[in-house]
C-alpha cells in the first residue's frame, strides 16, 4: 500500500521573524527558514517524520526542482520519493511573518505558475502509473493557473477507477467539484466546510455533525478541523470529537492542518481504529504547532501530546 500526494500549486515558504511587526515603514526582520512547501509537501514531510513512506508528485518549476528534491528527500525517517512534473513557470514564493512579541502571524501568498496541456498530461500519466488498488492518493492544496475548478473532480474519478482511496484537502470550487465524487476522506476546515455547503455552520460539534450529514451519502469519512477547538470526525460507523485536555501556546499555526491530515492517514491506512487515528492526528498537529523548528516537530512532544488528547463519541 502506497501513499501518494499531489500538489498542483506548491510554494517555497520564506519565514521571517519580526518583533512588533506593523504595516508601513522600515522594520528589522530575520529569515528563520526557507522551506519547500505547499499543503502536499507539508503532508509528505509530516509522514516522513512519522516513519511512513510516501510519494510526492505534482507540478514544480524547473528552477526550484532541485530545492524540492533536496528538502523532501532529506526528511525522515520515512522516505519521500519525488516524482514531480517539471514546468516552465517559477514556483511561487510565499512569505510568513512571525511576530514573537505579540504572537501574531501574517501570511503573504503569491498566485503561482500556469501549466500547459502537455504538463497536465504528464502529471496524469505519473499518477496513473503510480496508483494501485487500495493505495491512498491525497490531493492537497489549491489548483494552479491552467486548471479549472471541475478538473479536480474529473481527476478524482479517474483515480477511483484504479481502486485507490482518494483524499481531498482543498477549498472553494475545486473542493465542491471533488465532493461530488465518492471519496474515502475529505478534510475541510470550518470555513471551507461553510463554502462547500453554502450555509453558515456554527463552531459547535453538534452543528458540524448536522451540516455534514448530506455529504455522508457519498463520502466515507469527513474530518473537520476547528482551530483551537480541535477536530471532529464523521464515519459510517460513528462520529467523534477530539480536543486537547491542555492548551500549549502555538509557535506557528501554518501547516498544522496538513500535519493533522498526515497523522490521520498514516494511522488509518495502517489499519488503526478511527478514534485512534484521530487522536494521533491531533497529537501530530499539536507537536507541529508548538515546535520551535519550522521544518519538523519533536516526536517526544507528539507522544506526550497523544496522552493529552480527549476523543469522545458523539
Amino acid at each position: 500500500m502506497a501513499i501518494l500526494t499531489v500538489g498542483f500549486n506548491p510554494a517555497i515558504d520564506r519565514i521571517l521573524e519580526c518583533p512588533e511587526f506593523h504595516i508601513g515603514g522600515h522594520q528589522q526582520a530575520r529569515q528563520i527558514a526557507r522551506l519547500a512547501a505547499g499543503k502536499a509537501a507539508n503532508v509528505n514531510r509530516a509522514l516522513a517524520q512519522l516513519g511512513t513512506d510516501s510519494i510526492a508528485t505534482g507540478f514544480v518549476g524547473a528552477g526550484e526542482m532541485e530545492f524540492f528534491h533536496e528538502q523532501l528527500m532529506s526528511a525522515g525517517p520515512g522516505r519521500i520519493l519525488c516524482r514531480f512534473v517539471e514546468v516552465g513557470g517559477k514556483t511561487r514564493e510565499n512569505i510568513s511573518i512571525l511576530d514573537p512579541t505579540r504572537r501574531l502571524e501574517t501570511h503573504l501568498r503569491d498566485r503561482g505558475f500556469a501549466v500547459t496541456s502537455e504538463e497536465i498530461s504528464l502529471l496524469e500519466e505519473k499518477i496513473a502509473h503510480a496508483l494501485k488498488p487500495e493505495d491512498v492518493v491525497i490531493f492537497a492544496g489549491s489548483l494552479c493557473e491552467g486548471l479549472d475548478d471541475a478538473y479536480l473532480g474529473k481527476l478524482v474519478a479517474r483515480c477511483r477507477g484504479t481502486g485507490a482511496r482518494v483524499v481531498v484537502d482543498s477549498s472553494g470550487g475545486p473542493l465542491k467539484a471533488a465532493a461530488q465524487e465518492p471519496l474515502w476522506l475529505v478534510k475541510p476546515n470550518l470555513m471551507e466546510l461553510r463554502q462547500l455547503l453554502g450555509v453558515e455552520v456554527p463552531n459547535a460539534a453538534s452543528a458540524v455533525r448536522d451540516a455534514v450529514m448530506p455529504l455522508m451519502a457519498r463520502i466515507e469519512n469527513i474530518l473537520v478541523t476547528r482551530g483551537p477547538m480541535g477536530a471532529v470526525l464523521f464515519t459510517r460507523d460513528g462520529a467523534y470529537c477530539a480536543r486537547m485536555a491542555t492548551k500549549d501556546i502555538p509557535v506557528r499555526t501554518v501547516g498544522c492542518g496538513d500535519h493533522l491530515l498526515a497523522g490521520f492517514v498514516a494511522e488509518a491506512a495502517a489499519g488503526r481504529s478511527m478514534p485512534d487515528a484521530l487522536a494521533t492526528a491531533m497529537a501530530v498537529a499539536t507537536a507541529r504547532a508548538v515546535s520551535q523548528k519550522m521544518d519538523e516537530f519533536d516526536r517526544a512532544t507528539m507522544i506526550k501530546a497523544r496522552e493529552q488528547v480527549v476523543v469522545e463519541r458523539m
